[in-house]
């Protein structure tokens, strides 16, 4: 009797489980914000740096870039060399505005532009389009040697192997030296 209560709820499991929908999202890749969280160094000050987490979900799976994956539209020197595009924003008289970020460059005697946009691995081996889920973590530099104390926030947003591009998500206030300990 306890055999054929047990193959009863096993075939009626399997029943319930084969009549659930798979998971359909957009094919445009969408991202929702987590939080920001401050590093610190072993003593507890600051490091400069933070993560940024945030959610994904892409309706046929084709986030994120192979090192292969150097040719147009993907080229070092193409628009869509990164995955990830993060825009700096400081704070200006109470309003965010996008800022370009400058480090001086001893060797040639000028300023370069810093990017925070960066190049995520494939978040799936195959090709077969599939609806995914996740949370990325991104860490990135928040203190500014040419101007130590800001209010800064970053805006990012996420592009996938078809060019579809998602939302895009700001982080809260940041400050670039936080008095933490």
């Amino acid at each position: 009797m306890k055999t054929r209560n047990l193959i009863g709820l096993l075939l009626l499991s399997v029943a319930v489980l084969s009549c659930q929908k798979p998971v359909e999202y957009p094919i445009e890749p969408r991202i929702a914000y987590e939080g920001f969280t401050y590093l610190l160094n072993a003593d507890s000050t600051f490091s400069g740096e933070g993560i940024v987490s945030f959610t994904y979900t892409d309706g046929d799976g084709d986030l994120g870039l192979d090192d292969s994956d150097t040719l147009p539209p993907f080229g070092f020197h193409d628009a869509h060399y990164y995955n990830m595009i993060v825009d700096y924003l400081k704070c200006v008289n109470g309003t965010y505005v996008k800022t370009p970020l400058l480090s001086w460059n001893a060797q040639t005697q000028t300023y370069d532009t810093v990017t925070f946009n960066a190049r995520f691995r494939r978040l799936r081996d195959s090709e077969e389009p599939k609806a995914i889920s996740g949370k990325m973590e991104y860490k990135l530099t928040v203190q500014n040697p040419l101007s130590p104390n800001d209010t800064i926030k970053f805006e990012i947003r996420v592009v996938d192997r078809d060019l579809h591009e998602s939302n895009t998500i700001q982080t809260e206030a940041i400050y670039t030296n936080p008095m933490i300990k």
